[in-house]
C-alpha cells in the first residue's frame, strides 16, 4: 500500500499539468475569439461572451449587470467610435482558480485607421481583469474590469517600490 499511493500521485501530476495546459490553451482561444468579435463592432455577438448574470466595470462608469445590459452598453460604445477602430488584446496572465474558474489579466490597445480618411486613429490603452467560468464545456465572462493603465503610482508603505 505504501508504494501504491506514490505511484498514483505520479500518475495524477502529469494529468493535472495536462489539464491546466489544455484549459490555458482554451482560454487563450476564448480571448482570441472575443478579440475577433470586437473587431466587427457587433454588440449582440460580443454580449454572447458574457454569462447571463455577468457584470462589467469600465473605468469610473457605473457597474453594468447582465448579458443584455452589457450588450446594450457595447452597442452604445460602438455607435460612438469610428468603425475602423480595432482591438488588440495581450494576455498578461491566466490563473486557474479551479476546474471551471479562471482569472485572466489583459492589456488592450485600440487603434486602427479612420474609416473615411484612412488616417491613423489615436491609440488607446487599458488594463483589464476577467473572471471566467465554464459551464457545459463553454467559457464565459462572469466579471470584467477595465481601467486606464495610467494613474497614480502606488507603493507599499515604508518602501520606495
Amino acid at each position: 500500500m505504501k508504494l501504491f499511493l506514490p505511484l498514483v500521485l505520479l500518475l495524477l501530476v502529469p494529468t493535472q499539468a495536462l489539464a491546466q495546459s489544455e484549459n490555458a490553451d482554451a482560454l487563450r482561444k476564448f480571448v482570441g475569439q472575443y478579440e475577433d468579435s470586437w473587431q466587427s463592432h457587433d454588440a449582440e455577438n460580443l454580449g454572447r461572451f458574457f454569462a447571463d448574470d455577468a457584470d462589467m466595470l469600465v473605468g469610473i462608469q457605473p457597474r453594468i449587470v447582465g448579458r443584455d445590459a452589457i450588450a446594450e452598453w457595447w452597442d452604445g460604445y460602438f455607435s460612438h467610435i469610428d468603425s475602423g477602430r480595432l482591438l488588440t488584446i495581450s494576455i498578461e496572465s491566466i490563473q486557474l482558480l479551479g476546474p471551471n474558474v479562471a482569472l485572466i489579466n489583459v492589456e488592450t490597445t485600440t487603434g486602427g485607421n479612420h474609416s473615411e480618411t484612412n488616417e491613423v486613429l489615436e491609440s488607446r490603452q487599458a488594463r483589464g481583469t476577467w473572471v471566467v467560468t465554464r459551464s457545459s464545456g463553454n467559457w464565459q465572462i462572469a466579471a470584467l474590469r477595465a481601467h486606464s493603465p495610467v494613474g497614480e503610482l502606488r507603493v507599499a508603505p515604508g518602501t520606495d517600490k
